[in-house]
């Protein structure tokens, strides 16, 4: 009989089993067991290794949208203004109060309370000349364009601490402009385009020019096209510095077409108003104007002598400096911007002589920056094109002489110019002047366009006994000041360093005479916030071309990288692109991207192509006549090489941009090799150069006369069947002034007639920097939530809407509580 042994049944109940079970297979047991433990061994291994920061917890908070939004990170920084005279200058401290710092005896003066900024609802104050005044605006100005306000003023009487309702021409309070005069309790405004001069004193106001026009002659301010792109500000007036002239534009645009866009307002506005605007297109008319000078002093007004080059062709003047109070100099270009002429002028009578004159073969070349004198006035400084060989040509500090004998009777008076500086690098800036010392102070590239560094060199002229050497300011003060600014006092004897990147911002009062060294603002309290939040890390590299030249690229990498590890996170390319242009820099800087890289855990990308500035004339006028090409082909060079990086995931690139940035998109998306980017996002883009103002687009294009094929090869509208592979978004403000919504409607048209999908966001009455309101939230959360959908194939706001849903489905009806 067969021997029985009793087991229990995975139920509990009773069977019976052969005797032969107790000779189980140990050993196979035992190597399963081994390759199970073998398995979760590899899943564990795994696991730790795409597991991003594994190996040490980040436990830093991560930057959010409002902090970015709210610029809750955004670093203090100094803006001072020189005391003419003194050595001191004017800023607002910390408490908002504006305090005037004497650096010879470290002493602080405080001038105009807090509580007067608060009570007037104001934060713009205009202190005059001797700091016995000062004019406030009073509540919130209303923004024309992107420099030009509508604004209500005060006059504030620093002594008393009082304050009164500043008044223009017959009891009026609206003023488009106003400044204060160099010496005198006076001002200059500007009121239904017409110049007032006015003494806060005695309050007699003197009518300087009674044929203005709205909106068609302009006295001392600027129209459109020259506030934007020429002089970049509010005001066409220069003060002699006796204070007993004025030099002021008068701009004519008459002949210059109209430009109409709707303009929707108040709700209870049932038809709402089209507004118009003189823009100037490619190849149109453009606006003309004359320069004038008038003695406060005789009421007599000349005009300012055109150079006889230019009388009969389209022409721009760029700016405007006062040698002392009789002598200006003028800088003039041509309408194609390759030709500038600089002449000398007299206010005696408006007579001028030709200075100095420089050309540009196959590019353009820009004068907006105003000359430095020296002390004397026998001679200026300015930055020119300086040849280095086969290298080409880099902007270098040029000294030029200002003769004055004989102005107006001849028309060449040519000054001879000086080269102080040479090399491989680009001067930015002229900063400051010490007579004393005879040195001149500039901030260049030091061999590194993403630098940025204070330097010196002599005014005296090389000798067999003395030869001028650069010497550079900041370049020993920190590792981590590798992008400085600085403020020059009048004299030059003492200046603001400002240490703008790559660590957070700090501010420091030096002297060219001494070792001094203040520090002024050092950013602590941003610094311990920063520290507990876990910023992107930064990656700097060179990108080669097809053709063999190095392009410089910036990476914002999530800060829960490792490069142990094989995870893969999406990338965002950033672009902008215009010329002269420049992203990748060593300077500190919180953006979007910032957030996105620290929170969204996307790599984003920068890059400064071809034609972008602070790397010589050959680099920058690649794209001359060109507009949409070099910089296209080099944008898509860095994203395929950024898709080969091994922490790339290939299949989630993205590229966007703003204006110019919003054209390079589009361009790129149109023109990409199949299956590179994914998706897209254009804010306010120039979609075809026809569309954009004369000044900018002829700069770079030339006319559309003149230049058929680049108009035609540039224009975005063309390649509008290609955006059938990718996801792309089309963001523009209705009201923009500058980048026409024309444009965007117009590749509106173009997608659909090619049928294809895309999502389109427009801001009603919003300008081009989509300001106004909760704008700004609301495009940057929409860009992201652009994103989630374009990664992750789902986006945050669905996710939202479908957790509500989720909870509104287990809530009980409200017949059923």
């Amino acid at each position: 009989m067969e021997k029985k042994s009793k087991v229990e049944s995975p139920d509990g109940e009773q069977e019976l089993v052969g005797h032969t079970q107790d000779q189980r297979n140990w050993r196979g047991i035992a190597i399963a067991l081994l390759v199970i433990l073998i398995v979760c061994a590899l899943i564990v291994t795994a696991i730790i290794l795409v597991t991003p920061g594994s190996k040490e917890e980040d436990n830093r908070e991560k930057l959010s949208l409002e902090n970015y939004l709210n610029q809750s990170f955004h670093p203090k920084e100094l803006y001072v203004t020189w005391v003419d005279g003194d050595e001191a200058f004017v800023y607002r401290n910390d408490d908002g109060a504006v305090v005037e710092y004497n650096c010879t005896s470290n002493e602080t003066v405080t001038l105009i309370l807090s509580t007067v900024f608060k009570t007037l609802d104001t934060g713009v104050y205009k202190l005059s000349p001797d700091r016995k005044y000062a004019i406030l605006t009073t509540g919130a100005p209303e923004h024309i364009y992107r420099h030009s306000t509508l604004s209500k003023y005060s006059l504030y009487n620093v002594s008393t601490g009082t304050y009164v309702p500043l008044e223009g021409y017959k009891n009026e309070d609206v003023l488009q402009y106003i400044g204060w005069a160099p010496k005198g309790p006076a001002v200059v405004f500007v009121q239904h385009n017409n110049i007032y001069y006015k003494n806060i004193i005695t309050k007699e106001t003197k009518q300087v020019t009674s044929d203005g026009i709205t909106e068609e002659i302009f006295n001392g301010i600027p129209d459109w096209v020259y506030e934007e792109e020429i002089l970049m500000s509010d005001s066409a007036i220069w003060w002699s510095q006796e204070a007993t002239h004025i030099l002021y534009a008068q701009f004519n645009d008459t002949g210059v077409k109209k430009y109409m866009y709707p303009y929707y307002g108040d709700p209870t506005n049932e038809y709402g108003e089209m507004k118009r605007i003189a823009y100037p297109k490619p190849g149109a008319t453009n606006p003309t104007f004359k320069l004038k000078v008038h003695n406060l002093v005789t009421g007599k007004t000349f005009d300012v002598q055109a150079p006889k080059e230019f009388l009969n062709v389209d022409h721009y003047f760029t700016t405007v400096s006062w040698r002392d109070d009789t002598y200006f100099l003028v800088t003039w270009v041509n309408r194609a911007q390759n030709r500038t002429l600089f002449t000398v002028c007299t206010a005696v009578n408006g007579q001028c002589s030709l200075n100095f004159e420089e050309e540009v073969k196959g590019g353009w070349i820009e004068m907006d920056t105003p000359p430095l004198f020296t002390a004397n006035g026998k001679d200026y400084l300015t930055l020119m094109p300086n040849k280095d060989g086969k290298a080409g040509y880099f902007k270098h500090v040029a000294m030029v002489e200002l003769p004055v004998s004989n102005i107006g009777k001849l028309s060449r008076n040519i000054g001879i110019r000086r080269f102080l500086t040479h090399g491989q690098y680009e001067v930015t800036d002229i900063v400051g002047i010490n007579d004393e010392l005879r040195e001149v102070y500039f901030i260049a590239t030091p061999g590194d366009a993403r630098k940025r560094h204070l330097y010196s060199i002599s005014t005296d002229s090389p000798s067999s006994s003395f030869t001028p050497t650069v010497k550079c300011l900041s370049c020993d003060i920190d590792e981590k000041c590798q992008y400085v600014t600085a403020s020059f006092s009048h004299t030059g004897k003492y200046y603001i360093l400002g240490c703008l990147g790559p660590d957070i911002p700090y501010f420091i009062l030096k002297s060219t005479m001494s070792d001094i060294s203040i520090m002024l603002e050092d950013n602590q309290v941003l610094r311990k916030k920063y520290d507990k939040v876990a910023f992107p890390k930064i990656k700097f590299i060179d990108i080669e071309t097809e053709d063999g030249e190095k392009i410089h690229a910036k990476m914002l990498i999530p800060p829960v990288w490792n490069k142990d590890e094989i995870i893969t996170y999406p990338l965002l390319m950033s672009v902008y692109g215009g010329p002269g242009s420049q992203l990748v820099t060593e300077k500190f800087e919180i953006k979007w991207a910032s957030y996105l890289a620290s929170t969204k855990n996307i790599i984003v990308a920068y890059v400064d192509a071809r034609g972008t500035g602070a790397r010589g004339d050959r680099f920058l006028h690649r794209m001359y006549k060109n507009l949409g090409s070099i910089e296209v082909q080099d944008t898509i060079t860095a994203a395929q090489y950024f898709d080969s990086l091994s922490y790339v995931e290939s299949s989630k690139l993205s590229i966007w941009g703003w204006s110019y940035g919003g054209y390079l998109t589009a361009n790129v998306l149109g023109r990409q090799p199949k299956e590179l980017f994914e998706c897209g996002i254009s804010v306010a883009p120039v979609t075809d150069w026809l569309y954009y103002d004369s000044v900018y687009t002829e700069r770079y294009m030339n006319t559309p006369r003149e230049n058929p094929n680049g108009y035609s090869t540039s224009s975005v509208l063309q390649y509008a069947r290609n955006f059938k592979d990718v996801m792309f978004m089309l963001v523009h403000g209705t009201g923009d002034d500058n980048v026409h919504f024309q444009n965007s409607a117009q590749l509106m048209k173009a997608l659909q007639e090619e049928d294809v999908y895309f999502t389109q966001q427009f801001y009603t009455d919003q300008q081009h920097g989509l300001n106004g309101g909760h704008t700004k939230e609301h495009l940057y959360k929409s860009m992201g939530d652009f994103l989630d959908e374009c990664y992750h194939g789902t986006s945050a706001k669905y996710e939202e809407r479908k957790e509500a849903l989720e909870q509104e489905k287990q809530e009980p009806m409200e017949g059923e509580r």
